[in-house]
């Protein structure tokens, strides 16, 4: 993979944040022109990095994902890190539900396998630790996301051990 000139990475930079604000705001049906307005780029820039809206999309996924990989990975270190991760995942789906529920659609990307493999392996770590409870799987927690965006102590409570065991 080729470096890209400052300019042009100053460009690419500028357009994925657009995108992820748009999609936000709008979800994955935000159009590409909006994008390329706030991005402060022509149409034309946004396509030539991203061939279809397709592939725009997977971008900010892919690097929504692989910051939650980064914070699942880091919560295998650390006490309290599966709670850590509950409330970040949380909070980035309450501020971008679109965009994640889009994720639903991407669920057999390489980056969605890896975030997979980090939850899998931080929840085996905080049941280790006594910070979760031994019949919770992967697909639990991931599934449980969207409602730990409104009640994440109540989720996490859910999620914990009973006392006493």
């Amino acid at each position: 993979m080729s470096t890209l000139r400052a300019d042009a990475q100053r460009n690419l930079d500028r357009v994925l944040v657009a995108a992820t604000e748009c999609f936000a705001e709008s979800g994955v049906n935000a159009s590409v022109d909006e994008i390329a307005r706030r991005a402060g780029v022509g149409h034309g820039t946004v396509f030539r990095r991203f061939p279809t809206k397709e592939a725009l999309i997977a971008a900010v996924i892919d690097a929504h994902v692989t910051v939650l990989t980064a914070v699942a990975e880091e919560g295998r270190r650390e006490p309290g890190g599966f709670e850590r991760f509950i409330r970040v995942a949380a909070e980035s789906y309450a501020e971008n539900r679109g965009l994640l529920d889009a994720m639903t659609k991407c669920r057999h990307t390489q980056q969605i396998g890896a975030l997979r493999e980090a939850v899998q392996k931080l929840v085996r770590k905080a049941q280790l630790r006594g910070e979760v409870r031994r019949d919770v799987k992967v697909d639990d927690v991931l599934a449980l996301i969207p409602a730990a965006s409104q009640f994440p102590d109540v989720i996490l409570d859910g999620l914990r051990p009973p006392a006493g065991r």
